[in-house]
């Protein structure tokens, strides 16, 4: 892994998670930090091997940030022969699922809202059978004496 690809890859597992202001800053440290090493006299393929995976940093910072992101679950492999999400979709891919607390709030309205919804229909069924009520009976009765009269 080269550093632009290291850097990359950070980049994309924050954005979108954490604000750009933490994006900019962690990228400026990285990159200060492996300047520094490389001035050191280690070389750019020692220092990323040290650093590990990007990945895994940007889930510190997450997880330092305290931001809630269980909307943007993401499974991460460490061999690198298999394809993560990431390279099936391209960059900062998000996986929903039904744990988070934004899809348990969406059931909950669209659940209020539907219940609304038959309040509401039931409503306006009753206020119909209030005003529709006595023209179904007079019509009825005046199809009853119509019928009993031969007309």
């Amino acid at each position: 892994m080269t550093r632009k690809q290291f850097m990359g890859e950070l980049r994309s597992s924050l954005e979108g998670i954490v604000s750009p202001m933490v994006v900019q800053q962690n990228i400026d440290y990285y990159e200060n930090y492996i300047n520094e090493q490389i001035r050191s006299g280690k070389t750019e393929a020692e220092i990323l091997n040290e650093l590990g995976s990007p990945r895994l940093i940007a889930r510190s910072i997450i997880d330092a940030a305290g931001v809630d992101d269980s909307y943007a679950q993401t499974e991460y492999y460490e061999d690198e022969q298999e394809e993560t999400p990431e390279d099936m979709f391209g960059g900062n891919t998000h996986i929903f699922t039904m744990n988070s607390t934004k899809f348990k709030l969406g059931c909950l309205l669209s659940v209020i809202i539907f219940i609304f919804i038959i309040y509401l229909l039931f409503h306006i069924f009753n206020a119909m059978m209030i005003v529709l009520g006595p023209v179904i009976i007079v019509g009825l009765i005046v199809a009853l004496i119509m019928n009993l009269t031969g007309r």
